[in-house]
């Protein structure tokens, strides 16, 4: 078919064929989307609102389930002061001797991580701590298990949780 050039008070036409059938239909479909997938959101009773509460609470939840998990009934009983102190120093001693040399002499890091921190990887509760020193970490933390006694891990604990 030949393509007529035509002319109307200076204004150059030139006829073109119709779209493809196939981008017919799909604007024909984008538009149909766009109208139910804003009146989903318009008047299906969605508000943003709604949304940050339920967010909210499902978090709030999961701090709380976390909290209860970490809370141990070794860890709610107080150890005495003097015991305490005690317990700081061995720990202090210990942590030079076995954890100066990847977290540094300060607890600042090197090769393992900065025990200075407020928040753990796994946690900055009594028991999580000795659960890091006995069971040890995936990448490069080793299990103390076999190696310290109870109270050499008290000790470290309460070492660190004085950082």
């Amino acid at each position: 078919m030949a393509l007529e050039h035509k002319d109307y008070d200076g204004i150059s036409y030139n006829p073109q064929d119709k779209p493809p059938l196939v981008f017919k239909l799909l604007f024909t479909g984008l538009i149909i989307w766009g109208i139910a997938f804003m009146g989903h959101f318009l008047f299906g009773g969605w508000t943003s609102l709604g949304e940050y509460a339920q967010k909210k609470s499902a978090k709030e939840a999961m701090l709380k389930a976390q909290q209860l998990k970490d809370v141990a009934p070794e860890a709610a009983a107080p150890i005495p002061e003097a015991k305490k102190v005690e317990l700081m120093a061995a720990g202090k001693k210990e942590f030079a001797e076995r954890c100066a040399a990847c977290h540094g002499a300060s607890a600042k890091g090197g090769i393992g991580p900065d025990l200075t921190q407020v928040k753990y990887k796994y946690g900055r509760t009594p028991d999580a701590i000795a659960q890091s020193i006995a069971e040890g970490r995936p990448g490069g933390m080793p299990s103390f298990k076999n190696d310290l006694s109870k109270e050499k891990v008290e000790g470290l604990v309460q070492y660190l949780l004085s950082l």
